[in-house]
């Protein structure tokens, strides 16, 4: 399995936008690529920041040439609507890490 995961900080006054813009609109949209088979939308709590706030969203593919598939194909546009709404105020860090063991 393997995960795409975009951290993400928020100035303070936009948190709420940002969160309903993420899980009406974003997310669902990602994920209606086809491309992945679950989604997470995590803030971070401990540690605090001051006037930000830290998610993390997670995304879970099969295979990194989904993910590849998706970078090519489908990032881009994605990418250029969330800029699009927030501007340079937001902050994103994203990074692919791979599962090789897992206990449930």
């Amino acid at each position: 399995m393997i995960t795409y995961q975009v951290e993400v900080t928020v100035p303070s006054h936009l948190v709420e936008q940002w969160v309903e813009y993420m899980t009406q609109q974003h997310i669902a949209d990602v994920v209606n690529t086809g491309l992945f088979l679950t989604a997470h939308l995590i803030r971070v709590v401990d540690p605090v920041s001051e006037n930000v706030t830290v998610f993390r969203v997670r995304y879970a593919c099969r295979s990194t040439e989904d993910l590849e598939r998706y970078r090519r194909e489908h990032a881009p546009a994605l990418q250029a609507h969330h800029t699009e709404m927030f501007g340079s105020a937001i902050i994103a860090v994203r990074s692919v890490t791979e599962d090789l063991w897992h206990l449930s």
